[in-house]
Protein backbone atom coordinates (compact mmCIF):
# COMPACT_ATOMS: atom_id res chain seq x y z
CA UNK A 1 0.00 0.00 0.00
CA UNK A 2 2.61 2.49 -0.77
CA UNK A 3 2.91 4.75 -3.27
CA UNK A 4 4.41 8.05 -4.54
CA UNK A 5 2.42 10.70 -3.27
CA UNK A 6 1.70 14.18 -5.11
CA UNK A 7 0.38 17.15 -3.84
CA UNK A 8 -0.47 21.00 -3.43
CA UNK A 9 -2.13 22.96 -0.64
CA UNK A 10 -5.60 25.17 -1.25
CA UNK A 11 -7.90 26.94 0.74
CA UNK A 12 -10.23 23.96 2.50
CA UNK A 13 -13.64 24.42 2.34
CA UNK A 14 -15.22 22.05 5.19
CA UNK A 15 -18.21 20.12 4.68
CA UNK A 16 -19.88 16.87 5.65
CA UNK A 17 -21.46 14.30 2.91
CA UNK A 18 -24.50 15.39 1.51
CA UNK A 19 -26.40 13.19 3.15
CA UNK A 20 -25.21 12.85 6.47
CA UNK A 21 -27.55 15.13 8.41
CA UNK A 22 -30.96 12.80 6.95
CA UNK A 23 -29.33 9.54 8.18
CA UNK A 24 -29.80 9.05 12.22
CA UNK A 25 -26.83 9.56 14.78
CA UNK A 26 -24.60 6.69 15.98
CA UNK A 27 -26.64 4.91 18.99
CA UNK A 28 -25.62 5.12 22.91
CA UNK A 29 -24.48 1.47 22.51
CA UNK A 30 -21.27 2.35 20.57
CA UNK A 31 -19.83 4.64 23.79
CA UNK A 32 -17.06 2.51 24.45
CA UNK A 33 -17.37 4.07 28.16
CA UNK A 34 -20.38 2.79 29.08
CA UNK A 35 -21.99 0.07 30.73
CA UNK A 36 -24.49 -0.04 27.91
CA UNK A 37 -21.84 -0.70 25.19
CA UNK A 38 -22.34 -3.69 22.67
CA UNK A 39 -19.47 -4.44 19.76
CA UNK A 40 -21.28 -3.18 16.91
CA UNK A 41 -21.09 -5.59 13.65
CA UNK A 42 -18.88 -3.81 10.92
CA UNK A 43 -21.18 -2.22 8.17
CA UNK A 44 -21.31 -2.08 4.46
CA UNK A 45 -20.22 0.88 3.54
CA UNK A 46 -21.27 3.17 0.71
CA UNK A 47 -18.62 2.79 -1.58
CA UNK A 48 -19.23 4.84 -5.07
CA UNK A 49 -18.28 8.17 -4.02
CA UNK A 50 -16.24 11.51 -4.75
CA UNK A 51 -14.46 13.38 -2.49
CA UNK A 52 -12.01 15.69 -1.84
CA UNK A 53 -9.24 14.96 0.16
CA UNK A 54 -6.12 15.73 2.27
CA UNK A 55 -3.47 13.07 2.55
CA UNK A 56 0.07 13.48 4.78
CA UNK A 57 2.84 10.69 4.44
CA UNK A 58 6.03 10.87 6.56
CA UNK A 59 8.92 8.86 7.63
CA UNK A 60 12.29 9.46 8.54
CA UNK A 61 13.33 10.32 4.88
CA UNK A 62 10.36 12.76 4.31
CA UNK A 63 7.58 14.45 5.33
CA UNK A 64 5.05 14.89 2.35
CA UNK A 65 1.08 16.66 2.08
CA UNK A 66 -1.04 16.28 -1.37
CA UNK A 67 -4.23 17.18 -1.79
CA UNK A 68 -6.57 16.39 -4.38
CA UNK A 69 -9.80 14.53 -5.76
CA UNK A 70 -10.89 10.77 -5.81
CA UNK A 71 -13.33 8.72 -7.93
CA UNK A 72 -13.78 5.42 -5.87
CA UNK A 73 -15.57 3.28 -9.01
CA UNK A 74 -16.05 -0.01 -7.46
CA UNK A 75 -18.42 -0.94 -10.59
CA UNK A 76 -15.69 0.05 -12.76
CA UNK A 77 -12.58 -1.78 -10.21
CA UNK A 78 -10.92 1.54 -10.74
CA UNK A 79 -9.84 4.66 -7.98
CA UNK A 80 -9.04 7.98 -10.55
CA UNK A 81 -6.99 10.49 -8.22
CA UNK A 82 -6.45 13.84 -9.23
CA UNK A 83 -3.51 15.76 -7.64
CA UNK A 84 -1.15 18.96 -7.87
CA UNK A 85 2.43 19.06 -7.01
CA UNK A 86 5.36 21.03 -7.24
CA UNK A 87 3.50 22.88 -9.95
CA UNK A 88 3.09 20.24 -11.65
CA UNK A 89 -1.06 18.27 -12.37
CA UNK A 90 -1.11 14.62 -12.24
CA UNK A 91 -4.13 12.23 -12.86
CA UNK A 92 -3.95 8.48 -11.77
CA UNK A 93 -5.78 6.10 -12.76
CA UNK A 94 -5.53 2.46 -10.57
CA UNK A 95 -6.75 -0.20 -12.82
CA UNK A 96 -7.68 -3.17 -9.94
CA UNK A 97 -9.12 -5.08 -12.44
CA UNK A 98 -5.27 -5.68 -13.65
CA UNK A 99 -3.58 -6.96 -10.57
CA UNK A 100 0.31 -8.64 -11.44
CA UNK A 101 0.78 -12.16 -9.99
CA UNK A 102 2.98 -10.61 -6.54
CA UNK A 103 -0.63 -8.07 -5.97
CA UNK A 104 0.32 -5.03 -7.66
CA UNK A 105 -1.94 -2.82 -9.18
CA UNK A 106 -1.93 -1.07 -12.75
CA UNK A 107 -1.62 2.50 -12.64
CA UNK A 108 -1.67 4.90 -15.25
CA UNK A 109 -0.34 8.34 -14.54
CA UNK A 110 -0.07 11.70 -16.93
CA UNK A 111 1.76 14.37 -15.17
CA UNK A 112 1.31 17.75 -16.77
CA UNK A 113 4.10 20.25 -15.54
CA UNK A 114 3.02 23.76 -15.29
CA UNK A 115 5.98 25.67 -13.59
CA UNK A 116 7.80 26.23 -16.10
CA UNK A 117 8.58 26.40 -20.15
CA UNK A 118 8.14 23.06 -20.72
CA UNK A 119 4.26 21.99 -20.78
CA UNK A 120 4.62 18.51 -22.55
CA UNK A 121 3.04 15.98 -20.50
CA UNK A 122 4.62 12.81 -19.63
CA UNK A 123 2.78 9.13 -19.04
CA UNK A 124 3.98 6.46 -16.59
CA UNK A 125 2.31 3.59 -16.65
CA UNK A 126 3.26 0.28 -14.40
CA UNK A 127 2.13 -1.97 -11.51
CA UNK A 128 2.44 -0.28 -7.92
CA UNK A 129 1.40 -1.03 -4.43
CA UNK A 130 -1.19 1.69 -3.87
CA UNK A 131 -2.20 4.46 -0.99
CA UNK A 132 -5.46 4.50 -2.59
CA UNK A 133 -7.05 1.03 -2.44
CA UNK A 134 -10.72 0.56 -4.22
CA UNK A 135 -13.04 0.53 -1.53
CA UNK A 136 -15.87 -2.00 -2.15
CA UNK A 137 -19.12 -1.90 0.25
CA UNK A 138 -17.82 -5.01 1.96
CA UNK A 139 -14.65 -3.44 2.59
CA UNK A 140 -14.85 -3.38 6.44
CA UNK A 141 -17.05 -7.04 6.70
CA UNK A 142 -14.33 -8.94 4.22
CA UNK A 143 -11.24 -7.58 5.92
CA UNK A 144 -12.62 -8.54 9.57
CA UNK A 145 -12.88 -4.95 11.16
CA UNK A 146 -12.80 -4.61 14.80
CA UNK A 147 -14.83 -1.48 16.27
CA UNK A 148 -12.22 1.11 17.29
CA UNK A 149 -14.90 3.76 18.85
CA UNK A 150 -16.17 6.98 18.20
CA UNK A 151 -13.54 10.01 17.53
CA UNK A 152 -13.26 13.01 16.12
CA UNK A 153 -11.90 13.68 12.59
CA UNK A 154 -9.98 16.78 11.62
CA UNK A 155 -12.01 18.93 8.52
CA UNK A 156 -15.45 17.19 10.28
CA UNK A 157 -17.87 18.31 12.78
CA UNK A 158 -18.94 15.08 14.25
CA UNK A 159 -17.48 12.26 15.69
CA UNK A 160 -17.34 9.02 13.31
CA UNK A 161 -16.63 5.50 14.32
CA UNK A 162 -13.35 4.60 13.51
CA UNK A 163 -12.85 0.57 12.43
CA UNK A 164 -9.23 -1.44 12.36
CA UNK A 165 -8.66 -4.08 9.61
CA UNK A 166 -5.60 -5.72 8.37
CA UNK A 167 -5.28 -4.67 4.66
CA UNK A 168 -4.06 -7.27 2.60
CA UNK A 169 -3.51 -9.05 5.72
CA UNK A 170 -0.37 -7.47 6.25
CA UNK A 171 -1.05 -3.50 6.72
CA UNK A 172 -2.45 -2.03 10.05
CA UNK A 173 -5.44 0.29 8.60
CA UNK A 174 -7.58 2.34 10.66
CA UNK A 175 -10.96 3.26 7.96
CA UNK A 176 -13.29 6.01 9.42
CA UNK A 177 -17.39 6.39 8.46
CA UNK A 178 -19.52 8.67 9.22
CA UNK A 179 -23.10 7.76 10.45
CA UNK A 180 -24.56 7.29 6.58
CA UNK A 181 -21.79 4.40 6.67
CA UNK A 182 -19.90 6.84 4.60
CA UNK A 183 -15.94 6.12 4.48
CA UNK A 184 -14.37 9.82 5.49
CA UNK A 185 -10.89 8.87 5.53
CA UNK A 186 -8.42 6.46 6.47
CA UNK A 187 -4.53 5.85 8.34
CA UNK A 188 -1.93 3.38 7.93
CA UNK A 189 1.41 2.23 9.13
CA UNK A 190 3.90 0.24 6.63
CA UNK A 191 5.96 -1.19 9.07
CA UNK A 192 8.69 -2.35 6.83
CA UNK A 193 9.19 1.34 5.63
CA UNK A 194 8.55 2.89 9.05
CA UNK A 195 6.45 4.99 7.04
CA UNK A 196 2.60 6.47 8.22
CA UNK A 197 0.11 8.03 5.81
CA UNK A 198 -3.27 9.48 7.10
CA UNK A 199 -5.55 10.58 4.64
CA UNK A 200 -8.79 12.75 5.27
CA UNK A 201 -12.05 13.32 2.90
CA UNK A 202 -14.31 15.94 2.50
CA UNK A 203 -16.73 17.38 0.66
CA UNK A 204 -17.73 13.82 -0.10
CA UNK A 205 -20.76 12.63 -2.09
CA UNK A 206 -22.12 9.54 -2.76
CA UNK A 207 -23.69 7.95 -5.85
Amino acid sequence: MKATYIGYSFAIAIATTTASKACAPFPSSMDIFTSGFEEPVPPFVKSSYNTSFLQHKWNANLSHITSGYIYNLPDQNQVIANEAYDGNLAASTFNYANISQDGLVDNTVIYIPIDGNDTSPVSYRGYVNPGFPLIKDDFLVSNGAVFGGLVKRELLPHQVASWSIMYQSAIPVTVYVDNCNVVVGYDFFSPYERTYVITMYFNTQTA
